[in-house]
């Protein structure tokens, strides 16, 4: 039944007799009538059974001027001021820039409710919505909601459009231990003496040694991996009391600090709650876990005090924030903020009555988040995102006994392969975190003890043997102490196959020769198709995807989007189509916000072929409405064989609109003539940021791509020009806002821009991208590809090795004669035909007359002259290569008849 879970529904409602400070709020369902209200405070009495409820809250159109929530920024390279926004919080002058509600439940402090980042549309109405969480008794209820005092002026409780209380969502899940020993995260007593054993005498074991006794014990470091965490282990595997007393030491500081909040006002973000205080009640629980041998009685009290304390807050703070980060998610902030939380409860389970409340929470959240995850186990940030939940899905292991629900996962089970694929292809923000196979050391390790799918052990191998090349040496960090295989075995070459992670519509290929190619592509939800419509708005991290490209050659960024490490959305500042002056639906935002979830790219045709990769991306519904695009989309083709990259970019509009295409690197751009261009990569240290000093790269330039015109309107011209962003504090400028910009170190982009001169109502572009130059030929609509490949687009008769295709395109290689053929509908090779109402992609060997179908369904031929067609089946093993989900092979039979078993 519709609204099924609705308590109470409440409207303000004003009359005559309303007086200009007063705010009369009626409940619509009448259950609810003991409320007072004013303009800046709410009190509500409720009777309920004892659980968690939802509240959401929204406000009128008009109701918030958005302005307010803006912030001025250093932009690059031009040193001006520009207008960034809205904010949730304003981290230049540590206030909330969206506004903050102080709320209580039957008298107590619970936090302060951020109203949620708004979307596109939320914007342009200046509305603000907000949706909050909290625990009742059993009887009667007080909740309070505060207006702040800072916000009073722009926000009051008489721009209500509705409040609604509703039953929450969530679904906490019991936890218990399997053990009242310790250790008990991470490890058994038991386990003890079999890692000792692996790491006796170890040259990388006596390394860790002297830099725990030597070097500060830190929290954090770029790599989400600090060393606190691996001296508490270090003392519990071998006893060194030198050792476990720097550890207990840093650890008892933290019992003694006075706060942990991390800003002035304990109720903003980043205060008294998020994963700055989930990371101090990990590293708590570790030192609690491992160090108890050393604990007096005075120290076990400051420990359990501060843990209770923070315990109790993060709890509140997760019911209290649905929309910033209490609800199931994949973003580092929800993970990051609940994994030391949950493991806090975890270490103090006995001894503290709020552990043993707040855990089933965590658990739940952890639990649904996991089903969230992308099936390809392909995460939009390929380690950073299940950083945070594999160190809670290890612990829960060890602390629960092996747990059922935290192990089938379709994401777990693809996730080594997924990280060997697409290693390659960094994006920026995993080059900004440094070594980034330390992350994925991590990961495997994980897999390789809790989760060992086939060959996790010789792909961990591999990750060593790539930052050993890199680095000379391997700093183990706690996953590698406690689960890293043995260091001989097996180690797994980085693979040829490409990756079609279709969940998050990421296409990953790496072309092997003189140079080591590698490509991705956006096409989809990259949030993944699991998580999307299901995310709340603070939790969707990433701009609609548009269809943009990466290249790496060697390893090196050459073609790189500008879309992390900067403040601000911006769609011109990726690899992709650009309309106006960038043509995103979230242009210029801060953050997504509740941006639609099914706007974005979606991929409508894909199909790898032995030769060719072919992606159509469609992204009309990316674009800002305003725009007026009937459809825009972009055509991607990879030859396998060669590396070469044929790109076509095409739309069409109600109205004259600026249309272009960019392509953006870190080196430098050289016009070579002849409609040729070459673009080169690096800055590889500087795109990293000064955030923690040297990453270990360079800033050489280093790589090249030759990109070629091959089609274009007669009035296009190319534009060299280095693109405006807005930095973010990792380059030092945007911190304080005090900053000037000759203070920043920040990377210096080019941009290739191939534009329309005047406003269109239509255009296209058909580009080349190869790692050579001038090896690629356009004549009469055939794009000519080294080695015998062609290309060719179009809806109508194509003819090539003696076939004719109905199609949309068609690929094929003359030394290997064999095609590819994209939206067939009809094949005819000699005297046999096969035709079909509804399009099917296809490979087709022209010597010996076999090939495969793929489509959607199981589809009957509208003619199948001289060709058997086999029964149609399930992808099966094939779909890696395709979005279809059905294949049928056929041969050609030379029989001029119908076949009568076609499509049996």
């Amino acid at each position: 039944m519709i609204n099924s879970d609705l308590i109470a529904y409440f409207k303000p409602i004003a009359s005559q007799f309303s007086g200009d400070d007063t705010v009369q709020l009626i409940d619509l369902t009448g259950r609810v009538t003991d409320i007072q209200a004013n303009k800046h405070r709410l009190i509500l009495h409720l009777s309920l059974t004892a659980g968690l409820y939802r509240g959401v809250l929204a406000t009128l159109p008009g109701s918030f001027d958005m302005a307010t929530a803006m912030i001025d920024m250093v932009q690059v390279p031009d040193g001006k001021r520009v207008p960034v926004g809205p904010w949730d919080l304003d981290h230049l002058h540590n206030v909330m820039a969206v506004p903050m509600v102080r709320t209580y439940v039957n008298g107590s402090l619970k936090g302060g409710l951020w109203f949620s980042m708004p979307g596109p549309q939320e914007i342009a109405e200046g509305r603000l919505t907000a949706d909050f969480g909290f625990e009742a008794q059993d009887g009667v209820n007080e909740l309070v909601l505060e207006l702040i005092e800072r916000d009073r002026t722009r926000m009051d409780w008489g721009k209500l459009a509705y409040f609604e209380l509703r039953e929450d969502d969530r679904h906490p899940a019991p936890l218990r231990p399997s053990t009242t020993n310790h250790p008990r995260i991470f490890l058994h007593a038991d386990e003890l003496g079999r890692l000792r054993e692996r790491w006796r005498n170890t040259a990388e074991f006596e390394e860790l040694k002297n830099r725990l006794s030597t070097e500060e014990l830190v929290f954090l470091t770029d790599n989400s991996q600090g060393t606190l965490e691996l001296a508490c282990l270090f003392y519990a595997l071998t006893g060194d009391a030198a050792i476990g007393t720097r550890a207990k030491d840093r650890i008892l500081e933290l019992a003694h600090a006075p706060t942990w909040s991390g800003r002035p006002d304990p109720l903003l973000m980043g205060g008294d709650n998020d994963r700055g205080i989930s990371l101090r009640l990990y590293l708590t629980a570790l030192g609690w876990d491992y160090l108890q041998p050393l604990l007096g009685d005075s120290e076990r009290h400051a420990i359990l005090a501060k843990a209770e304390q923070y315990i109790g807050k993060m709890y509140d703070f997760t019911l209290l924030q649905r929309g910033y980060m209490g609800c199931p998610a994949i973003d580092p902030h929800s993970l990051g903020a609940w994994n030391g939380t949950a493991i806090a409860c975890m270490a103090f389970f006995e001894e503290l009555a709020i552990a043993r409340h707040a855990l089933p929470l965590f658990h739940g959240l952890f639990c649904e988040s996991l089903t969230l995850f992308p099936d390809s186990g392909k995460a939009a940030w390929a380690t950073y995102f299940p950083f945070h939940l594999v160190l809670y899905l290890a612990a829960a292991h060890t602390f629960g006994g092996k747990r059922e629900e935290l192990d089938k996962s379709p994401f777990l089970d693809h996730l080594g392969e997924a990280l060997l694929a697409s290693f390659e292809v960094p994006n920026s923000q995993e080059l900004q975190r440094g070594l980034r196979t330390r992350e994925h050391r991590f990961l495997t390790a994980f897999l390789c003890r809790f989760h060992p799918t086939q060959g996790i052990d010789s792909i961990y191998r591999a990750f060593v043997q790539r930052e050993k090349r890199a680095t000379g040496n391997v700093v183990p960090g706690i996953f590698d102490v406690l689960y890293a295989p043995p260091s001989t075995g097996p180690i797994a070459s980085f693979p040829d196959r490409p990756l079609f992670a279709k969940d998050v519509g990421d296409l990953i290929a790496s072309v092997r020769g003189e140079h080591t190619i590698a490509v991705s592509v956006s096409g989809g939800p990259k949030a993944g198709r699991k998580a999307v419509f299901h995310l709340m708005p603070q939790n969707r991290e990433f701009a609609p995807s548009m269809g943009a490209l990466e290249i790496t050659v060697d390893g090196a960024p050459v073609i790189c989007n500008i879309n992390m490490g900067l403040y601000g959305l911006n769609s011109a500042l990726t690899n992709t189509m650009c309309f106006e002056d960038g043509g995103a639906l979230t242009n210029g935002q801060y953050l997504n916000g509740a941006v639609p979830p099914e706007c974005g790219g979606v991929i409508r045709r894909c199909l790898i072929s032995d030769r060719f990769i072919y992606a159509h991306i469609v992204i009309t519904y990316a674009l800002d409405p305003r725009l007026q695009v009937q459809h825009a989309d972009r055509v991607f083709m990879l030859d396998r064989k060669t590396a070469a990259i044929i790109v076509s970019d095409a739309f069409k509009g109600e109205r004259p609109i600026r249309f272009a295409t960019h392509l953006h690197c870190s080196g430098s751009v050289t016009e070579l003539g002849g409609q040729q261009y070459r673009l080169t990569g690096g800055q590889a240290n500087l795109i990293a940021g000064i955030k923690g000093g040297s990453k270990g790269f360079d800033d050489a330039e280093r790589g090249e791509i030759f990109v070629q015109i091959l089609e274009s309107p007669e009035s296009a011209r190319v534009v060299g020009e280095e693109p405006r962003w807005v930095p973010g504090y990792i380059y030092g400028l945007n911190n304080t806002g005090q900053e000037d910009i000759s203070e920043g170190r920040f990377p210096r982009y080019r941009r290739w821009r191939l534009e329309v001169a005047e406003p269109a109502v239509q255009g296209r572009f058909l580009l080349a991208l190869s790692p050579r130059s001038g090896e690629i030929a356009y004549v009469d609509g055939v794009v000519h590809l080294p080695q015998g490949g062609h290309l060719r687009f179009g809806d109508r008769t194509v003819e090539a090795l003696g076939l004719e295709c109905d199609c949309e395109c068609l690929l094929w290689d003359e030394e290997a004669r064999k095609i590819t053929a994209l939206g067939l509908l009809r094949l005819r090779h000699g005297s046999s035909e096969i035709s079909f109402a509804l399009r099917v992609d296809m490979t087709y060997d022209a010597d010996d007359g076999t090939g495969t179908l793929y489509a959607q369904g199981r589809l009957d031929p509208e003619n199948a002259l001289g060709f058997h067609l086999a029964p149609w089946t399930y992808i099966g093993e094939e779909s890696w290569k395709t979005l279809n989900t059905h294949r049928a092979s056929f041969k050609k039979t030379g029989a001029e008849k119908n076949d009568t078993e076609a499509g049996i």
